[in-house]
Order: C-alpha cells, then sequence, then structure tokens
C-alpha cells in the first residue's frame, strides 16, 4: 500500500512538473507570415502552450485576411500595410488559419496550421484508435464462436435483422404511391439547378464563394449528399435527381401520367461487360482532375453540370431507361457503394407473394407505375447498390408488397453476391481522391493548390499522373500486399488472393464515409456562412434580394472541427473493424483460418485510420 502511494504521488508530480514546465518556459514569439494567392509563408507555425504570439501579416499581391481557428481572432493586410494580432496560447491542438478577406478563385482553400504543442487532441484520438481496434479485436479473437452467424449482433447490442417499416403508416405508403412523389421533389431540384446554371453562365466570373452555383452545388449539396442522404437515406438523391428528367420525358412523352408499352427509345442493349462501375468509377476519377476548376469557378461547374444533363438526354434516345443513371453517372458510382452501409432500404415485405404473383409488375410495370427504370428486380433484389429509389414499385405493385425500412447501417456489406473488382476499386479511388481533396482544399502546401489550379501546365500533369497513380495503382497495391500477407497468416489454400482482396475491400466502406463525413466538416464549417449572401445575390450582380447580401463571413464551430472529425473517424473505424472480421469469416473457411487472415487486415484498416487522423488534425 506504501508504495502504491509513493507511486501515485510521484506520477502527480512529473504531470505538475509538466504543466510547469510548459509556463515557466513560454516565450514570446514574433512572427511574420507573408500571404500572396493561395497560400501563406509560413504555411505550418509551431509554438507551445502558454506561449505569448504576435503575427505580422505582410501581403504580397492583393487585400489578404487572416483568422485563426480555435481562437476566432483575426487581421488584414493590404500590400504595403501590414496587419497584426497578439495572443497567448491557451489552447492546443492544431488550428487552421485561413483567408478571412475574398482574394480571388481559390480564396476558400487558402490555408494555413498553427500546432500549439503539445497536441493532447490528436494523441487522444490516437490512443482512442489503438485502444478501440485492440479490444474489438481481443473480443473477435477470444470470444466463443456462435454457431449461428448470421443472428451475430452489431457490437453485440443490435440485431442484425432488425427492420422498422416506414411505409406501415398509412400517410407514408400514399406519399410513396402517389404519381406526385418524387416528381416534385424533382421538379423543385429541377427550377434550383435552373438557377444554378444561370448563375454559372451568367455570372461566371465571380469568385466561387460568391457565386449561387459554386455555394449550392459543393457546399450545401456535396454535406447534404454526406451527413445525411447517403448514410442516412440511402440513395434518396438519386429520387429527387432532375438530371434524368428529360430523358424520361423523351422516352415517356410525359411526366405525370403512365404510358403503358414500349418506351420511345432506340432501345440499344448495354454492352454486358459493361454493366458494372467501371465507367462511373473512370468517370469520377477523370472528373476530380478539374476539381481546380469546378469547385471555384462557376462557368466550369456551368460546363459539368451541363454536360452531365446532355449526355443523360442523349443516352435516353439511344437506350432503355436510366442506363446512364444505372452505369454512366460519376455521382451515381459512390452513392452506390456508400449506401450500402446506409440506415435505409427498399425491400419487398412477403416473399411468398412474390412468388406467386405474375406478372411481375414491379419490373415489367402497369397502368399505374412503369417498370424499374434502373433495370433491377425489386421482388428480389439484396442491396443498395443499384437502387435509385424512384419509388415505381410501390406504384406498381398492386399487393403493396414493397417496403421502405430503417435498418442497423451496414448490413448490404455482408451480402455475398454480388460483389466484384469494380466496387472494391470504387472504394480505393474514393478514399484516394478523399487524399488528394484534402491535401489541395484544406492542406497549407501552396505548391499543391498551384498544380491542381494549374498555374503551369507541367504542374497540373504532376498532379494528374500523382492523383491517377496513388488512387488506382499505388493505394490499391498496398492493400493487396495486405491481402496476400492475409492469405499466409490464414493458411489457407483454397481461398484465392482474388477473393480475399474483393472481399475485405468492402471494409473500407464505412472507414471511407467516415472520412469524406470528416472532410465535409472542413468545408461546411468555415464556408457555409457564405450562403446567406448568395442566397440574396445569386448572380454575382449586387443584388440583395433577402436583406443578406451584405452579410459577413462567420465561420460557425470552427474551433470544434478537430473533435467532430476525430469521433467521426474513430466510430466509423469501429464499423470497419467490426464488419471487417465478419467478412474474414465469410472468406475463410474455418474459424481459425479466419482469426488469422483477419490480423494484417486490422492492422491496415488501424494504420490507415491513423494516417487520415494525422491528416486531419495531427
Amino acid at each position: 500500500m506504501k508504495n502504491k502511494t509513493i507511486t501515485a504521488f510521484f506520477i502527480f508530480l512529473c504531470c505538475n512538473a509538466f504543466v510547469l514546465t510548459n509556463t515557466l518556459f513560454a516565450k514570446e514569439r514574433l512572427i511574420e507570415v507573408k500571404a500572396r494567392k493561395f497560400s501563406y509563408t509560413p504555411n505550418l507555425i509551431r509554438i507551445s502552450k502558454g506561449d505569448t504570439v504576435h503575427i505580422r501579416l505582410i501581403s504580397e499581391d492583393v487585400h489578404h485576411g487572416f483568422f485563426l481557428d480555435g481562437y476566432n481572432i483575426r487581421t488584414s493586410a493590404h500590400p504595403g500595410q501590414d496587419g497584426s494580432l497578439t495572443f497567448v496560447a491557451n489552447k492546443t491542438g492544431r488550428f487552421s488559419f485561413r483567408c478571412s478577406v475574398t482574394c480571388g478563385e481559390f480564396h476558400p482553400y487558402m490555408v494555413g496550421y498553427l500546432v500549439v504543442n503539445p497536441n493532447s487532441r490528436f494523441y487522444a484520438y490516437l490512443f482512442l484508435t489503438i485502444a478501440l481496434g485492440l479490444a474489438g479485436i481481443f473480443f473477435q479473437m477470444y470470444k466463443k464462436n456462435n454457431t449461428h452467424p448470421a443472428k451475430e449482433k452489431l457490437f453485440g447490442l443490435i440485431d442484425m435483422d432488425a427492420r422498422f417499416e416506414l411505409t406501415k403508416f398509412k400517410p407514408v405508403r400514399a406519399l410513396f404511391k402517389s404519381r406526385w412523389f418524387p416528381l416534385l421533389g424533382i421538379i423543385i431540384n429541377l427550377f434550383i439547378f435552373t438557377v444554378i446554371l444561370l448563375a454559372g453562365f451568367f455570372g461566371g466570373y465571380s469568385a466561387g464563394n460568391y457565386n449561387f452555383g459554386i455555394m449550392i452545388v459543393w457546399i450545401l449539396w456535396w454535406v447534404l449528399l454526406m451527413f445525411v442522404l447517403v448514410p442516412v437515406l440511402s440513395r434518396t438523391w438519386c429520387m429527387v435527381c432532375p438530371f434524368p428528367i428529360f430523358s424520361d420525358w423523351s422516352q415517356r412523352k410525359m411526366l405525370f401520367g403512365v404510358r403503358t408499352g414500349k418506351l420511345f427509345s432506340l432501345n440499344f442493349r448495354w454492352p454486358k461487360s459493361l454493366k458494372n462501375m467501371w465507367i462511373m468509377n473512370i468517370g469520377f476519377l477523370v472528373t476530380t482532375f478539374f476539381s481546380g476548376f469546378f469547385t471555384v469557378r462557376p462557368l466550369a461547374t456551368f460546363v459539368l453540370l451541363g454536360a452531365i444533363i446532355l449526355i443523360a438526354y442523349l443516352m435516353g434516345l439511344f437506350f432503355d431507361k436510366r442506363i446512364f443513371c444505372l452505369y454512366v453517372c460519376p455521382v451515381s458510382g459512390f452513392q452506390g457503394l456508400y449506401s450500402q452501409f446506409a440506415m435505409t432500404e427498399i425491400r419487398r415485405r412477403d416473399p411468398e407473394i412474390c412468388k406467386t404473383h405474375s406478372p411481375k409488375t414491379c419490373y415489367v410495370g402497369n397502368e399505374q407505375g412503369y417498370g424499374c427504370p434502373w433495370l433491377v428486380v425489386p421482388y428480389n433484389f439484396t442491396k443498395n447498390t443499384y437502387c435509385g429509389m424512384c419509388l415505381e414499385c410501390f406504384k406498381s405493385c398492386p399487393h403493396d408488397n414493397m417496403a421502405f425500412n430503417l435498418r442497423p447501417p451496414g448490413t448490404d456489406l455482408l451480402i455475398e453476391k454480388p460483389r466484384g473488382m469494380d466496387e472494391a476499386w470504387k472504394s480505393f479511388i474514393m478514399l484516394g481522391v478523399a487524399v488528394v481533396f484534402f491535401l489541395t482544399m484544406q492542406g497549407p502546401w501552396g505548391v499543391l493548390k498551384d498544380m491542381v489550379r494549374a498555374t503551369t501546365w507541367q504542374g497540373y500533369l504532376s498532379f494528374i499522373v500523382l492523383h491517377s497513380t496513388f488512387s488506382l495503382l499505388a493505394f490499391p497495391g498496398i492493400f493487396l500486399a495486405f491481402s496476400y500477407v492475409s492469405k499466409v497468416f490464414s493458411g489457407s489454400k483454397d481461398v484465392s488472393l482474388k477473393k480475399i482482396f474483393i472481399n475485405f475491400s468492402y471494409t473500407l466502406v464505412p472507414l471511407g464515409l467516415g472520412v469524406w463525413i470528416a472532410f465535409s466538416f472542413g468545408i461546411i464549417l468555415p464556408n457555409g456562412s457564405y450562403i446567406l449572401h448568395i442566397l440574396s445575390d445569386p448572380f454575382a450582380w449586387g443584388w440583395d434580394l433577402f436583406g443578406t447580401a451584405n452579410f459577413p463571413w462567420t465561420p460557425v464551430f470552427t474551433r470544434l472541427m478537430g473533435y467532430l472529425q476525430g469521433i467521426t473517424l474513430v466510430i466509423h473505424y469501429a464499423f470497419s473493424i467490426y464488419y471487417g472480421f465478419r467478412l474474414s469469416k465469410q472468406t475463410f473457411a474455418t474459424p481459425a483460418e479466419a482469426k488469422r487472415g483477419w490480423i494484417p487486415m486490422f492492422i491496415f484498416l488501424t494504420l490507415t485510420t491513423i494516417v487520415f487522423l494525422w491528416l486531419y488534425i495531427g
């Protein structure tokens, strides 16, 4: 007892000595920060807790600002007229400082980092990740084998088969069966996107943060997609997306009613070899090559959205139904991938009714609704991936046998068929793009921003090569190496490396979605207040329709950003390691092989999570 008391007292003294040392050795720091489009020098400042910091801001080209997240202090500088501010570093962690004065097209992404040591926030999340991972693997490895693995509960708490049907409520079912729904939502979105296109064209040379199209598409819509629509409501954006409305009208010759018989199209068959995500994968990746343009230049957004609408219309003339949405649309691909983790689904209610019902009107259609425009079989499908949630199956089923359910997140990840290399590569591309977007938009490195903005052709081509190599080869190559080690560790001679590679790639779905949600915090919290401006002045013409055109730039909760990003990553990491072990048991023949084969992939997921924690808050 005496020894324990002495040990505890010693630890107490050490902790207090650490705090006192930081206070006693606090310094006066004078730091000159030079600002130019669209970076700071130095872009990374390291200080210690307790330091008194004097910032002198020097502009080398135009009017620039300096706003420090977490401390909520700011200054600005004109060329030849410096700005200054002084503060005591009483908060630890990494904080972004960002330009608070619109200085050009890439202004929202002009960022630097201030690190106040010790960065306890990063180390806390690092410890939490490792502790959670070790606890998870201990529980998975040493718990008694379940004789009915299909009945395992999510984190030992939630029944994976649990469903709560929302369409059992008569008003909800009536809404889903109405021809006005989701047509009314599509028409509303068509109006909004018409304004977006007009703002992109007529306000095409305004700063992006003061343009309706840029702010609605790349700030508000993107954040809603990642925060709510995909993780909670699956592919409900596809339900109300206005892009295919012209194609639908061309094929059906009506928007509200139902036309029976063949649609007005050449009805070419889509090649069987392309009935997968590969075109969407490549299309999405190629689209991101121009991220330095369409996320900040209104005219580039106009071209991108206009091209998508035109291609959707032209493909509707040649191919049956929504082939564009199913196999080509770049937005559709990542929605399909991450919707497997979503908390909602459309499924049949009673399989026995579907067995005896003929013809399958949910697929072929009738006077009440069209056959599935997405060419899936609603009476028999088991995954969200290719369901566009158009609700035609609710309208055309005479037995009201379709249901819209709430469910535990991630249940689709355990559905063994179909799994393919196309979806595996989609998960790699999404994580690769997340890294590139973070480095170029939320990172402090001006050279990368210059590359993505194509200030020189050599730099831009280097960006494309590096981006493509990392997303298509390097990241999948590292994963392949861990998959090979998994095969070796498992000791299995019967399971192919390809199966291990594909099956374990689905562990990246929860983690990837968490990465994108964490990234989106860094988009909406600093830049969301610009939306109030563009609502009053959508075309950057000097209007003030609602009296908010002069609302000042106001970052919201940026002091909490690191905490929000950290907890988001850790939570989704927990889902990844849970489903990873379940996938391991599906992949390998015996529980012993599954446990041994899971260890390398567990290490990969843990290391990947730590890397993203370092990127976001380290």
